[in-house]
């Protein structure tokens, strides 16, 4: 009866996929041109970055093999914390906040049927998009030690069960979550966890070692990294399963990669059916509890944390100041929102408070130069996904009640000006100690430090302008789902003009730095270059600003409501 009901379900879904499928040739041929240059782009740069940095290995010799090896653990332990936390954030969604939980509690379904039906959706969106990551790579790593064909369909066989392992402990973490904690004690842990991990990053900052100055690559990759990889070979971890299970193939072991194969699938269905077990407990009481229970704690006007610390705002208008409280207040109550932001910069902080232990300062300027700006480009390319995801749908997400902020005592502009300074300045305070704490590990040049700090303050406000003034060029008023806004075309354009700025702004800032370290010019050349380009970053991110705010703003004036 379960199998024919999901079966049921997922029949529809594919129909409903299929008519999608079918509409999509309705698109602009621009839009499904810009998506498929996007899709070939990120695959050819997820491919061609893996296999330099395994050709450059392999190249060691015996000593490179070992390293690659190593660097497979490492890859698939982190590969395993993101899907963990990828399907918690996905089970609480799909599982709790969605109008079609509600509408399968309506029908003769037994609950644990329902959070099965969940359960594979979670599975199946959080691994799709790390499945299509994870064979670039891998392909590369295949190419490089000339691996056949049945090497991919091994990596998929080893990758199903392991996705499921990393589902059904994600669902589990969500559901006890959700059932035994209340929503002001799950807001106090993750400020503890963010007290502790700002606690430790100050540790590691302070006591952090660093390594001996090596001017052989070699020395400093087998003294420095290696001994760093052994947290991720402990062999009751799934991570260690696939890889030896990957290992044995490779070797031509086929029998102990079928054993490891089984213990990834028993482990699967055990924990799969303890997720059953479980949902016939507390799904629905879990459920209930989310939808309809209360805040019992009742806040009088200006008494909540955030009427006390925007009131002393005192030079801003108290419409805007209104306008803040309710934005903060909106993303604060949606976990969605604030536990990704915790993550992907949760994640970027560990590896920069690291640089020191792992020795990077000490490797010669040309790595240096290059590790400083791959670290640049990675937070502003966390910077830019977070801002079409969240900055972009921001004024489309007001939906049916724009009608009460066009009767309210403020102009168009004041709801665009306000987003603008409000998202600027979080995203100013989250990557402008990133950088400094990456700079301050590696030990840069001041100029390259005050540079690069510049590139993030222009960054922030540019990336903002951008998503907020395209999100009210292009708004969906009758869209409630943020990801879907996004899906459209002005979030598509939205995300090519982020990258587009990102590239020409770190290609102008580090084409002199990379002449400099290499000897193709001098000192008094680099310093014209510098100030040319710093002159560049600022003109084309005033343009930017200037621009996008001027379009949004004229998209807003026409509108009619």
């Amino acid at each position: 009866m379960a199998l024919s009901i999901i079966f049921n379900i997922w029949n529809a879904r594919l129909n409903i996929l299929r008519n999608k499928l079918k509409n999509a040739r309705r698109h602009s041929r621009l839009k499904i041109i810009v998506v498929w240059l996007m899709v070939i782009g990120l695959f050819a740069g997820t491919f061609y970055v893996p296999f330099r940095a395994f050709v450059f290995l392999n190249s060691m010799g015996h000593f490179g093999l070992v390293i690659i090896d190593r660097l497979m653990y490492l890859f698939f332990m982190g590969l395993f914390m993101m899907l963990v936390f990828s399907n918690c954030i996905i089970c609480y969604s799909t599982a709790y906040k969605t109008s079609e939980t509600q509408f399968f509690l309506s029908l003769p379904i037994r609950y644990s049927q329902i959070f099965l039906i969940k359960f594979i959706d979670s599975i199946t969106l959080s691994s799709w998009m790390f499945l299509c990551f994870l064979m670039p790579i891998l392909s590369a790593y295949a190419l490089v030690r000339e691996l056949g064909a049945g090497f991919y369909l091994a990596l998929i066989l080893f990758f199903i069960p392991f996705a499921v392992i990393c589902a059904a402990i994600g669902c589990m973490a969500t559901m006890l979550t959700v059932r035994f904690l209340t929503a002001s004690i799950c807001r106090m842990l993750s400020l503890l966890v963010l007290c502790l991990f700002l606690a430790g990053c100050v540790w590691l900052l302070i006591t952090g070692k660093a390594a001996a100055r090596s001017e052989n690559e070699v020395i400093f990759l087998l003294t420095n990294l290696v001994p760093h990889f052994g947290f991720s070979q402990f062999a009751f971890a799934p991570n260690f399963w696939i890889s030896e299970g990957l290992f044995k193939i490779m070797s031509r072991s086929y029998k102990q990669a079928v054993l490891w194969w089984l213990l990834l699938t028993a482990n699967a269905l055990f924990l799969s059916q303890i997720v059953i077990i479980l949902s016939r407990k507390f799904y629905y009481s879990g459920w209930l509890k989310t939808t309809f229970s209360a805040n019992k704690k009742i806040y009088l006007p200006g008494e909540g944390l955030a009427e006390k610390l925007i009131g002393k705002l005192t030079f801003v208008r108290p419409c805007m100041r209104s306008l803040i409280i309710k934005d903060i207040k909106i993303f604060w109550r949606d976990p969605m929102q604030w536990s990704q932001f915790a993550i992907f910069f949760g994640l970027l902080a560990i590896y920069f408070a690291n640089i020191r232990n792992l020795g990077y300062q000490n490797v010669l300027p040309f790595w240096k130069n290059l590790i400083s700006f791959l670290n640049l480009t990675s937070t502003n390319l966390t910077l830019a996904s977070l801002s079409v995801r969240f900055m972009f749908p921001q004024l489309s997400l007001e939906g049916k009640r724009f009608w009460i902020l066009g009767l309210a005592p403020i102009e168009k502009k004041d709801l665009l000006i306000e987003k603008f300074w409000l998202n600027s300045t979080v995203a100013l305070c989250i990557s402008l100690p990133l950088i400094g704490l990456s700079n301050l590990m590696l030990k840069v040049s001041v100029p390259l430090m005050f540079l690069s700090m510049l590139v993030v303050v222009m960054m922030c406000f540019s990336l903002t302008s951008l998503c907020i003034g395209l999100g009210a060029l292009f708004p969906n008023f009758k869209e409630d789902n943020p990801a879907q806004i996004v899906s459209g075309f002005g979030g598509t354009l939205a995300l090519v003009l982020c990258l587009v700025y990102i590239a020409v702004n770190v290609t102008a800032l580090g084409l002199p730095f990379h002449l400099l370290v290499t000897a193709q010019i001098s000192q008094s050349v680099f310093n014209r270059l510098i100030v040319l380009s710093s002159v560049f970053v600022c003109v084309f991110s005033a343009a930017t600003i200037f621009i996008s705010m001027l379009a949004g703003y004229r998209a807003l004036e026409r509108l009619e409501i």
